[in-house]
């Protein structure tokens, strides 16, 4: 059986790529990448930030898959059923993913890292609770097509709970998990709902900030701002120090993403849906006198249309993006093999360079 945890750290990309890759934990055909080269993989991720002006905030997503110590797996059917998964998880496509399995514990487990930045659209990586879900859901399904145990929902390969909420500090940790199991009430899990509430039907920045004062909350939301600053109105009211807290924690203690363009993104899709809703209920409304049937069909058809050519215009972007990426790095490459040139011209001019001759040694002309 094998379970799937999200890695939450406070170290660089550069980092965590040298650490999955380090020679002592895996083996050369252990590494494999989805849209990237092992080899380059750095470079490529960070040519990808900066090809789309997406060089801050979080930079790329940690997961592991981890089997139970004593399945029948070895390295390389590990190492395959990775790659299976990563090629189908559906938010990853178009985002560099770095695979390797390791071999440096009592079980096998493989470490995915995920550039932040899609290099097709330059979309940052939208992830959630429901994504880890049907990504953990997919892997009991691969496990079950090899032949492999399966874990028991929401429990991991020695029964125990499967950890989605992570904190800086093991007493914050504890405390947020009485708060899930009710235990205790907690001001930052209950403003975590009420922006998991409010995300999903907000439409923009100015509905989501109004649905969140109607929930009693008050948000700083400011362009010049990294974060979103949410407060407890009914608890700053009654004079608690703790009632505030940024996206950012919300993000490390849930595992979840509550950044800026992850909300903005999210309200666009949720404008969308909406338009496209109200279109097709207007679309199929049968009291509709028949000249007004046909200008709302012609609506819709061309709302229709617009999808379509909005569909290309992405395709066609991604070309663009794709081709741009070959030669930038074939030109990457050029300039390897021309500094490696110089190098070279270099060491064997001074091999061949005669030394002079001390001064004193030297002949006077007259």
């Amino acid at each position: 059986m094998a379970t799937i945890k999200a890695v939450s750290s406070k170290a660089g990309i550069g980092t965590a790529i040298d650490y999955v890759e380090k020679e002592e934990k895996t083996e050369e055909k252990l590494v494999s990448g989805i849209g990237c080269t092992p080899d380059t993989v750095k470079e490529e991720m960070q040519a990808t930030k900066e090809l789309w002006g997406k060089t801050d905030g979080r930079t790329y997503k940690h997961y592991v898959q981890s089997f139970a110590p004593g399945e029948k797996i070895d390295l390389e059917q590990a190492h395959t059923i990775a790659k299976q998964l990563a090629e189908n998880v559906s938010a990853w496509k178009g985002h560099e993913v770095l695979i390797a399995t390791h071999k440096d514990t009592k079980h096998i487990h493989t470490h995915f890292i995920v550039n932040s930045v899609n290099y097709e659209d330059g979309h940052k990586l939208q992830w959630s609770k429901k994504d880890l879900q049907n990504m953990k859901d997919y892997s009991d399904q691969l496990c079950k097509e090899n032949g492999l145990s399966i874990t028991q929902k929401g429990k991991t390969f020695d029964g125990q709970d499967r950890e989605e909420t992570s904190a800086y500090t093991k007493e914050t940790y504890q405390f947020l998990k009485k708060a899930e199991q009710g235990e205790v009430k907690s001001y930052v899990q209950d403003t975590a709902l009420a922006v998991l509430d409010c995300k999903e039907v907000a439409t923009s920045r100015t509905d989501f900030i109004d649905k969140m004062n109607e929930k009693g909350y008050k948000v700083d939301w400011q362009d010049n701002h990294k974060y979103i600053t949410f407060t407890d109105k009914a608890r700053q009211e009654q004079g608690e120090k703790q009632c505030k807290i940024r996206n950012n924690k919300l993000e490390k203690y849930y595992n979840m993403d509550f950044g800026k363009e992850e909300l903005e993104r999210g309200f666009e899709v949720n404008a969308r849906t909406e338009q496209a809703r109200e279109q097709l209920k207007s679309g199929t409304d049968r009291t509709a006198e028949p000249d007004n049937r046909e200008v709302q069909g012609t609506n819709i058809g061309t709302f229709l249309n617009q999808l379509n050519a909005d569909e290309r215009a992405s395709d066609e972007k991604r070309k663009d993006k794709i081709a741009e990426r070959t030669d930038r790095e074939a030109s990457r490459e050029r300039q390897r093999v021309e500094a490696q040139q110089k190098a070279i011209e270099r060491e064997r001019a001074k091999a061949t360079r005669k030394p002079k001759a001390p001064e004193h040694s030297r002949g006077f002309e007259r």
